[in-house]
């Protein structure tokens, strides 16, 4: 079956995870591939993993098999966005 790209907006975004909120249902356990538009960083692509779902408002998701460079990418465009400064 193939992918269907499909907007959603993101919450609480950090280097580990994130919540998304959609109206589409998921299960727990569900995995899938999830491309940010992020501050500084612009497009990163993530492997994501369903962890809870909140009926009619969405689901929180951890990011897995994330490479050393990628979470280092997500870690500094979420300090942008808390206004912390680069380290």
């Amino acid at each position: 079956m193939g992918a269907i790209a499909t907007p959603v907006r993101l919450y609480d975004v950090s280097a580990g995870g994130c919540f998304i909120n959609s109206m589409y249902e998921q299960k727990p356990g569900v995995k899938f591939v999830l491309e940010m538009d992020l501050p500084l960083a612009g497009v990163v692509t993530v492997n994501a993993e369903v962890l809870y779902v909140k009926p009619e408002f969405g689901f929180a998701v951890r990011f897995i098999d994330l490479s050393p460079e990628t979470k280092a990418v997500l870690q500094r465009s979420v300090d942008a966005m808390l206004g912390l400064p680069p380290q």
